[in-house]
């Protein structure tokens, strides 16, 4: 019981929340249409056939089946039958004036801004929680190599262009950042490109005192294999504070002089801005030289540097015709006795599977350790893949929290066993450093507004490699509010702000079907005649809903994607963090 209502409560604050926006808008819309004198025959949430409704008076609510917004059928605003459907208004009916029509389709997007404020008030009362480094737009690590679209390692924009750690980015083309996620907008929504029609942007940056402005020639880079997302990016993180927050799992730190609390300063003589500094420095050096804070006196110490294990997975079985894999990983206890050899031998192997409803079924958990091949214990990966590797079936007795169980593998296509690939640890985890955000509710809107408008001004530029594809259509909004729902109220909060901003200015768009489109065309009303605009409105709207249907399906069609591509992903992060826990990434 206590485990299904974990799982209804994201899901409840979802049709809370994404519905709730779709909601507001249109009960804006309503309230002014009676405030008005207008008629108002239907009211919808979702279009299409109708799943549930109920009427009170002449209006009809209902519940539609498709989920893509809603709409409040007011005939007195505008005829858009094409997609509310027909409504014959009695003889008495009064003609809606042009304040009538605008005042009633500016309430819809008015309802969502009000909403949208009042959960910034309630963000601002309880506060952000967000790391230090989020807050700062000093650089604190410049990539030297970044993985282009075509899979190669090139030299970073950032690199080419001189910009070292420390530096303090003021401005991005022009515009002035106070937040690091505020460069990485900029540069991802840039639509800046030089002669040669390459990516371009200009950075003005603070370095000892001197402001310097630089030209840096942006890559596209993408978070998936499908490449669909791709985003411009120069190669920049944020600076950090790194405090030691934990020494494990590797022997050797046991006789280390660090302990929890110390600032990391530098390392070999390098200033440490990044945690990424001090991985780059474990990979070239057996031991570091670290310079460190504590209370105040610093003090040298040196840390030694342990090889360890680092590929996912060691061994893969493939069956039921390619559709399900299982990956096979040493356990933690193993990884550090591993040394240089080649990965096969462990006396403890765990399982990894991607698709859900097969370990649902069969009762295990990612993580499980895999006791038995058969009647034979298992003591080496390699005999996991010299033994499957002729067979069609193969029977594994897993050990769960709950005790053993056997599992039957049929229709084995296919073994695999890996090489081993290495990673240079200093057994160091840092502390976060966390602080409490308070933006005040107008600039939380301010922020809102300036992104979904920099955002347009990138998806409508020729120069900018924002296209539809990277938009986030209802099923993309979903799953992102079903996340935060699961992790962070505050950060559902916040997103749903971001939401509700959106909904108010893109309905704000003159565009026919939308609600600034109504008001355009009221307000062209005052200087043509009432009867041919309706006639040109009728001949362009259902065009313009048929291209918004498109539009949501082309999206969604991406969110989609996008979603395969995080599921995988977090799949694979879900086993590298079995073997890559020793400095906290």
């Amino acid at each position: 019981m206590k485990s299904f209502l974990i799982r209804l409560v994201p899901i409840l604050l979802v049709v809370i929340f994404f519905g709730g926006s779709i909601l507001i808008h249109e009960i804006g819309h309503y309230v002014l249409a009676k405030m008005r004198g207008l008629l108002v025959p239907k009211f919808s949430i979702g279009f299409g056939p109708k799943i549930f409704g109920f009427r009170v008076r002449e209006t009809e609510f209902v519940i539609s089946l498709l989920p893509f917004g809603g709409y409040v059928a007011i005939p007195q605003l505008a005829d858009l039958h094409e997609v509310e459907g027909k409504f014959n208004l009695p003889d008495d009916a009064k003609p809606a004036t042009c304040f009538d029509k605008v005042v009633t389709a500016f309430a819809g997007p008015l309802a969502n801004m009000l909403l949208a404020f009042g959960l910034a008030i309630v963000v601002h009362f309880i506060g952000i929680p967000v790391l230090e480094e989020e807050l700062t737009t000093t650089v604190g690590y410049v990539a030297p190599t970044l993985t282009a679209l075509d899979g190669h390692q090139v030299r970073s924009p950032a690199s080419k262009a001189g910009i070292l750690p420390n530096d303090k980015i003021l401005s991005i083309d022009g515009h002035r950042v106070k937040k690091f996620d505020e460069i990485v907008q900029l540069i991802a929504l840039g639509n800046k490109k030089n002669s040669r029609n390459k990516p371009l942007a200009s950075v003005e940056l603070e370095r000892d005192g001197v402001r310097l402005q630089v030209e840096v020639k942006p890559v596209l880079i993408s978070n998936s294999k499908q490449r669909q997302d791709a985003f411009r990016v120069i190669g920049v993180y944020p600076r950090q504070t790194l405090i030691v927050g934990d020494l494990r799992h590797l022997d050797r730190t046991k006789e280390l002089e660090l302990r929890k609390g110390d600032r990391l300063v530098s390392a070999n003589g390098v200033p440490l801005f990044h945690v990424q500094t001090l991985r780059d420095m474990a990979s070239k050096n057996e031991t570091i030289a670290m310079e460190i804070e504590r209370g105040g006196t610093f003090q040298t110490v040196n840390v030694p540097v342990v090889k360890l294990a680092v590929r996912k997975p060691f061994c893969e079985l493939t069956f039921s015709k390619k559709r399900w894999k299982l990956d096979f990983i040493p356990a933690d206890e193993d990884i550090a006795s591993l040394g240089d050899g080649l990965g096969q031998n462990f006396p403890h192997v765990q399982i990894f599977c991607s698709n859900e409803k097969f370990l649902e079924k069969n009762g295990i958990s990612n993580g499980d350790q895999l006791v038995a091949l058969g009647e034979n214990r298992v003591f080496s990966l390699g005999r996991i893949g010299n033994t499957l590797q002729h067979a069609d079936r193969g029977t594994l007795k897993i050990l769960t929290k709950s005790g053993e169980r056997e599992l039957l593998i049929e229709n084995i296509t296919n073994v695999h066993s890996y090489d081993t690939k290495f990673d240079h640890l200093c057994g160091i985890v840092l502390e976060p450093k966390l602080i409490v955000h308070r933006p005040t509710a107008v600039q939380q809107i301010i922020d809102s507004v300036d992104i979904t408008l920099k955002t347009l001004r990138s998806l409508f530029s020729r120069g900018s490699n924002i296209s539809a594809k990277h938009l986030m259509g209802p099923a993309g909004l979903i799953k992102v509010l079903h996340t935060f729902a699961k992790n962070s109220f505050i950060a559902l909060l916040c997103f749903v702000i971001l939401i509700n901003v959106n909904l108010a200015i893109l309905n704000l768009l003159p565009l026919p079907v939308l609600d600034g489109g109504i008001i355009t065309i009221a307000l062209l009303e005052r200087f043509t005649t009432e009867k041919s605009l309706n006639k040109a409105l009728a001949k362009v709207q259902t065009v313009f809903f048929a291209m918004l249907v498109l539009l949501l399906a082309y999206v969604t069609f991406f969110d989609f994607r996008r979603m395969w591509a995080e599921k995988q992903m977090i799949f694979e992060k879900q086993m590298e963090s079995q073997l890559i826990i020793h400095h906290g990434r």
